[in-house]
């Protein structure tokens, strides 16, 4: 398994798709659900939030709490 190209740490800046420039704000863990974990990102040129899982899309969210739900 190759490591990933991107860091995906709180502060990192990381793109998801054609969306560009999106910085880490948490991980949220999802244990027991089989599915994988959450990413709650930011984009600062257009101070919008997304909620990312792996495999399973990228959604955009009103507010950084939104984001970060599970």
């Amino acid at each position: 398994m190759r490591p990933a190209k991107q860091r995906w740490e709180a502060g990192q800046v990381v793109n998801v798709g054609f969306i560009k420039d999106l910085v880490v704000k948490a991980r949220v863990l999802t244990p027991g659900d089989g599915r994988p974990d959450i990413w709650a990102l930011w984009q600062p040129s257009t101070n919008r939030f997304y909620q990312f899982q792996p495999h399973l899309g990228l959604t955009r969210v009103e507010t950084l709490a939104e984001a970060m739900e599970a």
